[in-house]
């Protein structure tokens, strides 16, 4: 047997390895899609997001971008307080509502003389109010929150109409207050990115979250092992209806106005 004949086994080897080495990365990446749900969602990104460029070479352009940051920042806001909602079992309709009336409880608020960091604090004390509602609606008098939020819909969206008159509202706080809330075109992202960040390591490290989890995922064993689960449904609609009213207030200032 010459020296040719003899490498072939070995070469053999070195392929059939090779070759497992790339399946198992293959295996490693399909593991961390599924073990990471969140992945899933940034291929399927990525992937739109190379065929809206290929359907319009505009769609990566710094001017379509710019726009894209500022329209889906609170998108992303007020979408995270409805994760927290949703995950523990229960849906929150009236968190667009909240988004128009904070802005218009801190306008009056500042009109009336208090200054703005105190009128912000206002109108998200006035859409916790309305988290609160709900979610004592729910757990106390055990109704259904698709039937109380679309209530508390109508409610806020009559009561917005009637403080405000039918009318918009133009609020006028400092340059720089301005454009920390909204003004600033990164603005809105760098809130969105904020609260993402926090509002998903409370999920995922936090009693509050793994009690969020729980009780979504077993209502009646969550109870019978303790955890608060009137708490937890309450405190989560209270989360996300300051964070739909947060969400209202950032688009106020980009705006520079705010319609009932």
């Amino acid at each position: 047997m010459n020296d040719t004949e003899k490498s072939r086994p070995a070469a053999k080897i070195l392929e059939t390895a090779a070759t497992g080495r790339e399946k198992s990365g293959w295996r490693r990446a399909g593991a961390f899609i599924l073990r990471y749900r969140e992945a899933s969602i940034l291929i399927a990104g990525l992937l739109l997001t190379i065929y809206f460029q290929w359907s319009s070479s505009a769609f990566l352009s710094k001017a379509n971008l710019q726009n894209l940051v500022q329209y889906s920042g609170t998108t992303a806001i007020i979408a995270a307080g409805e994760v927290l909602v949703l995950v523990c079992g229960e849906v929150d309709l009236s968190v667009g509502m909240v988004y128009a009336l904070t802005p218009f409880v801190m306008y009056f608020t500042a009109e009336a003389g208090a200054p703005w960091w105190l009128a912000v604090i206002a109108g998200l004390a006035a859409a916790g109010v309305v988290g609160l509602i709900n979610g004592l609606i729910t757990t106390v008098l055990e109704v259904p929150s698709f039937v109380t939020t679309l209530g508390t819909l109508f409610l806020i969206n009559g009561f917005t109409l009637t403080i405000s008159g039918g009318f918009p509202v133009q609020p006028q706080a400092g340059p720089t207050f301005t454009a920390l809330f909204g003004a600033n075109p990164l603005a809105e992202m760098g809130w969105a990115l904020v609260i993402a960040i926090v509002f998903q390591f409370i999920l995922k490290k936090t009693r509050w979250g793994l009690h969020t989890v729980a009780t979504g995922g077993n209502l009646i064993g969550s109870a019978e092992v303790g955890i608060p689960v009137r708490a937890i449904k309450t405190g989560n609609f209270i989360l996300c209806s300051i964070l739909g009213g947060f969400a209202g207030i950032i688009d106020c200032f980009r705006i520079g106005s705010v319609d009932p």
